[in-house]
């Protein structure tokens, strides 16, 4: 079974159980090394999540279990990215792991994200303790969706 490391909205426990079924989680964890930018096109014109080298800068995300079949499952919807396997630091226990993500196959400068995508990036940031600081550098500049 992989450990599979969300950096974007797959944080979110309740999009990536619509998308693959119950997952088990290990829990909030660290690429060092990486920067995480809105650098994907997506199918619908807008910024993807991305990762990417970077000295000094830490992509916060979260650690699944999959089974095999659901990351076959999820690798249906991740268009556009490419398999990568990534050492990411547990934040509980600081412990490395390897663990499956995707990364862009083509790099798009100049991206913004849907207002629908962010919100799935704060509730998966909010339900695994990601710190606040690192949320507000990265998501800082949208807005958050207001309660129709």
């Amino acid at each position: 079974m992989p450990s599979y490391f969300a950096y974007g909205s797959n944080m979110s426990r309740s999009r990536l159980e619509q998308r693959v079924g119950a997952v088990h989680l290990h829990g909030a964890a660290r690429l060092h090394a990486h920067r995480h930018r809105f650098s994907k096109l997506g199918q619908d014109g807008t910024g993807k999540g991305n990762v990417e080298p970077h000295e000094g800068s830490v992509v916060w995300g979260v650690v699944y279990e999959l089974a095999d079949d659901q990351f076959a499952r999820l690798t249906e919807f991740e268009f556009g990215y490419r398999h990568a396997v990534l050492a990411v630091a547990l934040a509980e226990s600081g412990r490395s792991v390897s663990a499956s993500s995707f990364v862009a196959l083509n790099i798009v400068e100049a991206l913004e994200p849907s207002t629908e995508y962010i919100e799935h990036y704060r509730i998966g940031m909010a339900e695994h303790g990601i710190p606040k600081q690192y949320r507000q550098r990265l998501l800082g500049r949208f807005a958050p969706r207001r309660p129709t």
